[in-house]
């Protein structure tokens, strides 16, 4: 009767012992889970934050694109200008 008595006792710590252990490495996990999740949250931010930057200069790389644009508009009428004067000189 005794050993019964100690075999289910040793049962039951030892049922115990393993939940124990499982809870713990089940909250290890989540923590770790979380820790990878923040790292790829702040990744993500961190790309936003230079694709924003990229997005500004390509805007002010296609307004120069633009002025470039206007200048050659402007050195044509200036040769034209120049034409004018060669032939009243």
């Amino acid at each position: 009767m005794e050993n019964i008595i100690v075999a289910l006792i040793t049962g039951v710590c030892a049922v115990v012992g393993q939940y124990l252990i499982s809870q713990k490495k089940t909250r290890d996990d989540e923590i770790k889970d979380a820790q990878r999740e923040q790292k790829q949250l702040d990744q993500l931010e961190a790309m936003d934050e230079r694709f924003k930057v990229i997005e500004k200069k390509l805007d002010e790389h296609n307004g120069y694109a633009e002025k470039f644009g206007e200048i050659s508009t402007s050195i044509v009428a200036i040769r034209k200008d120049l034409e004018y004067l060669k032939k009243e000189v």
